[in-house]
């Protein structure tokens, strides 16, 4: 049986009408699995643009080691800004970001995941069970 939030994100993509803070609450769950996840696969990936309008490619959903404060740092999802020098820079977490942005992270976690998991196929941890936990949740979006 599959999680509830990621049935409940599901079926935002698909259209189905959901409060901004069942959103929130959906993606802060996504976002701890990602957490476990990403930190035992260690594979970097960049997603799909989700910048608003006057700068479509200005952020991008990003899996990657974050670094979130001086003293906070780990793998897992953010809302990133692309600076040629400097790389990727976690802007904010999946459930953080504005109400004007928030839709378009939704939407772009069926190409986060579809990408995600073929950059997983192409890495040294191909065989992990996390691997499979990837293309599980990639598929669920996929329909």
């Amino acid at each position: 049986m599959e999680s509830p939030h990621l049935i409940f994100l599901k079926n935002a993509v698909n259209s189905q009408p959901a409060s901004s803070e069942a959103l929130r609450d959906a993606l802060h769950r996504l976002d701890h699995m990602l957490t476990d996840l990403a930190n035992d696969l260690r594979v970097t990936y960049a997603g799909p643009y989700v910048g608003l309008s006057h700068a479509p490619q200005q952020h991008q959903l990003c899996v990657a080691e974050q670094q979130w404060s001086l003293q906070e740092r780990g793998w897992g999802a953010a809302i990133c800004t692309n600076h040629p020098v400097h790389g990727w820079r976690a802007e904010w977490r999946l459930a953080t970001v504005s109400r004007e942005r928030l839709p378009l992270v939704v939407n772009a976690l069926p190409a986060l995941f579809a990408g995600y998991a073929a950059a997983a196929d192409a890495s040294p941890a191909a065989k992990r069970p996390s691997t499979r936990r990837i293309h599980e949740i990639a598929e669920l979006f996929a329909h």
